[in-house]
């Protein structure tokens, strides 16, 4: 899914020009938005300082008493690479070419990359008690840069018009959380100043964070950015506009209560429809990958006698993005550009009848994953004391209309930032480069969580990011902390074979390579929002990470990890590797939640779970009486989450098997 996305594809395409095209270069000397006032340069390495002048000119650099001095090349680009020294500040910096630039309030500390997709991008003021968060962030020594969204078909030299602010109430309202409380927790711990670049977009895909260069190297997404070489901006933003123009006049239609089609008659014949198991995104399917557009679903149930016909409701789980429903030919509800809102719908009376029943669905999707996603169990029609399940097969036949990226808004850019690889690493990381940082922090993932390829590319994809900022930052020590994705969506009864679990074992995977670590949060998720509000525990949890590697903090920075197990018939005794703290159950009858056994036959049921020790749970099953393999918080969602260690970490999801 592609979260946040009609919001977040709002790319004008002049708003942001001047990041795409170089610099005009004039007699004065000009600086990329980057460098400004109130920047935190990173301690004990050298940053460039750079800009265009005149070709030939003369340009100089004095900072911290030391003077430097260069020539601009013959396209008007100069760099100059400053030893920035130890802590320290406020400072002043003085470039002077034909003209002098004077940058003030200066700090000397440690800058952080905060990017990644929508929960990275989720404002301080949308979080849990963010008036008394945002009254009280008066740090003078936390510096904040927000990097405007651009998607860039080629190297951007500099971001969208912006500058390094102080961190106030007045600041950091509309600032990355995570990064926040991320930069807080460091500077409290540590009294080193912070800068804070929020570099993220939401709903992106981790191809986009990519470059050029690991892209080409890598065939799979290679593929995918052959299209980019001749895309003609222009060209694609004239077509867009005339699907927008097209679009609202059939959408004018659509909306009115008496739109007829001949799909919503009770006696259209549907045999020869495709026919699915839902809910399920439809990129799953063949016939439907990659495709933006219109759905028509078509299912029967039947009502038994007794059924209270006047007094029905309808639940059908989260659409991506609109739907219009129809019971045996009435409408009945409808949603409109609304990806994560439950559709819960009251049925009209005189609309049902006792045995078979028909329901049509007409489904959009602008761009990313589309059609039904939640529970299982979030699929029913009832009367408030007979629920009947609605998930299951259902028939499927795409219409021939053609959408716009976005339904709301015709002035958008011919580019969406998950259209080809590359695109936000030009126009968002890029202009970056010259800059020294420290490390990044990433929370992403949610969106390469669609489909099960997808999960089970993620970890290559994630090494090859890592390995690609360090490059390109010309840091090989450069930190990479992220969060793994959080508890989400609808419970299920028994354990499934979902797709997050599988992104969440490629996060843990990488998360052992060499200054890389992870953040669980499998227990601080909301089930019915992919957006959990909880953003100051993720952000000390990331902090952990680095208070422990680059501050050498003596803590317990990450939960009870699987470590071995040890198989006996119908147990097995898992071992947790725990940092030196102790395994902690939270429930006073020792019960430990989250456990599935399986056999010979590779189905896998809930199983029971008690601490033996320390660091090492028995887990054991009465219908099974070989277990061959274990899983521990495997689902989406799996639910209560009662195994920590003494500091409050929870126990992170794990897998023995390989199926």
């Amino acid at each position: 899914m592609r979260h946040l996305k009609n919001s977040v594809l709002k790319v004008f395409v002049g708003l942001f020009f001047v990041s795409i095209l170089p610099i005009n270069v004039s007699a004065d000397v000009k600086l990329p938005y980057v460098l400004s006032s109130n920047m935190v340069l990173q301690r004990n390495a050298e940053t460039n300082i750079w800009g265009w002048a005149d070709k030939g000119e003369k340009v100089t650099v004095t900072f911290r008493g030391k003077s430097l001095s260069t020539e601009t090349n013959s396209e008007g680009i100069w760099m100059i690479k400053v030893s920035v020294g130890k802590v320290g500040g406020p400072f002043e910096m003085v470039i002077k070419g034909r003209n002098a630039i004077i940058l003030e309030n200066i700090l000397v500390g440690d800058v952080w990359v905060c990017s990644g997709q929508s929960n990275m991008e989720w404002p301080l003021s949308q979080v849990d008690n963010a008036s008394l968060e945002i009254q009280g962030a008066q740090y003078p020594a936390i510096r904040l840069f927000h990097v405007g969204n651009n998607a860039a078909a080629n190297p951007a030299e500099n971001t969208a018009p912006t500058q390094w602010q102080v961190c106030t109430p007045q600041t950091v309202a509309a600032f990355s959380a995570v990064g926040y409380y991320f930069g807080k927790n460091i500077h409290l711990e540590t009294g080193v100043p912070v800068g804070l670049i929020s570099s993220n977009w939401g709903g992106t895909n981790i191809e986009t964070w990519m470059s050029p260069k690991t892209v080409a190297n890598d065939p799979f997404m290679d593929s995918r950015v052959e299209g980019l070489k001749d895309f003609d901006v222009e060209k694609v933003a004239r077509e867009q506009k005339e699907i927008f123009e097209s679009y609202q006049k059939v959408f004018e239609k659509v909306q009115k209560e008496d739109f007829q089609h001949r799909y919503i008659d009770e006696k259209y014949d549907d045999t020869h429809w495709a026919e699915y198991e839902q809910p399920g995104l439809w990129e799953n399917h063949n016939e439907f990958v990659n495709f933006d557009g219109v759905v028509w679903y078509r299912k029967s149930f039947k009502l038994p006698a007794g059924f209270d016909l006047q007094n029905a409701e309808i639940s059908l789980a989260r659409i991506d993005d609109s739907d219009i429903v129809w019971i045996n030919g009435k409408r009945i509800g409808e949603t409109y550009n609304q990806y994560n809102v439950l559709r819960n719908y009251k049925v009209p009376s005189a609309t049902l009848r006792e045995g078979e029943n028909q329901i049509v669905m007409r489904v959009e999707d602008y761009t990313g994953g589309g059609g039904f996603h939640g529970g299982a169990d979030e699929m029913y029609i009832t009367d408030g004391n007979n629920p009947i399940n609605l998930a299951g097969m259902w028939k499927m036949m795409k219409d021939d209309i053609r959408v716009p990226q976005n339904p709301v808004s015709v002035s958008q850019s011919a580019l969406n930032p998950n259209q080809f690889p590359t695109l936000l690493f030009n126009g968002m990381i890029h202009p970056l480069l010259n800059y020294a940082v420290k490390g990044a922090v990433w929370y992403q993932g949610e969106s390469n969580a669609d489909t099960k390829p997808q999960a089970l590319r993620y970890e290559h994809q994630m090494r090859l990011l890592i390995a690609d900022w360090r490059e390109q930052w010309k840091n090989p020590n450069l930190s990479f902390y992220m969060v793994q994705l959080a508890n989400y969506k609808a419970e299920n009864n028994s354990p499934g074979n979902d797709i997050w679990p599988f992104v969440r074992e490629a996060q843990a995977h990488v998360a052992t390579d060499e200054k890389v670590e992870m953040a669980c949060i499998i227990d601080i998720g909301d089930a019915g929002d992919i957006h959990p509000r909880n953003k100051k525990d993720v952000g000390y949890r990331l902090a952990l990470n680095a208070l422990n590697i680059d501050y050498n903090k003596d803590l317990v920075y990450n939960g009870p990890r699987f470590k071995s197990v040890e198989f006996n018939k119908n147990s097995a005794l898992v071992t947790f590797d725990m940092q030196g703290t102790d395994l902690v159950v939270k429930n006073k009858y020792g019960y430990i939640n989250g456990f599935a056994v399986a056999g010979s036959n590779r189905v896998f049921e809930y199983a029971k779970a008690r601490m033996v020790g320390t660091n090492k749970v028995e887990v054991f099953s009465d219908d099974i009486d070989e277990i061959e393999a274990v899983r521990f918080l495997w689902d989406d969602n799996p639910g209560e989450i009662n195994l920590y260690n003494s500091e409050g970490l929870p126990a992170e999801p794990f897998r023995t098997d390989d199926w």
